[in-house]
């Protein structure tokens, strides 16, 4: 590409974000409008398989907007350091093994990186950083300029 053509690309990028920005928040708006007015009308609640339920309202064109509920989600675990876990064993009692399945896990320490290095040689730091990374999606970012008024 030229330099023209990247500074073409840099332009059209930063005015379609920030329209996406504009209209992301616009419509994040009026997402939050339809859930107070379906808070309203909690009496013509349907209910959905998962145990919640849903409102559904229809616009002028025939469009429809469905606000969901959803039943409280259950907790992806529940850390053995917890306040609740003394509590969910006592409550579990002898279904304990049929109702949750015990996982041990390694957390990363925060500086794990540097504490890699400085604890293990070299071939071995760079093996188990290998086994502890993942690969991240490249992101682009913008800083845009004041539009320029004339």
């Amino acid at each position: 590409m030229t330099e023209i053509q990247v500074n073409r690309l840099v332009n059209e990028a930063v005015l379609l974000h920030r329209d996406t920005t504009i209209r992301t928040e616009r419509l994040k708006g009026l997402k939050a409008d339809l859930v107070r007015e379906a808070r309203r009308h909690e009496h013509e609640y349907t209910p959905t398989e998962g145990g919640g339920s849903r409102w559904s309202v229809t616009g002028n064109n025939g469009c429809i907007a469905r606000v969901n509920f959803p039943a409280p989600a259950l907790v992806s675990h529940i850390d053995s350091e917890s306040e609740t876990f003394d509590r969910v064993l006592g409550l579990a009692g002898e279904a304990l093994d049929r109702l949750f399945v015990s996982k041990y896990y390694l957390r990363p320490i925060a500086e794990f990186r540097e504490e890699v290095i400085g604890a293990l040689p070299s071939v071995e730091a760079d093996k188990l950083l290998e086994l502890c990374q993942t690969t991240s999606a490249p992101r682009v970012s913008f800083e845009t300029a004041q539009p320029k008024t004339s």
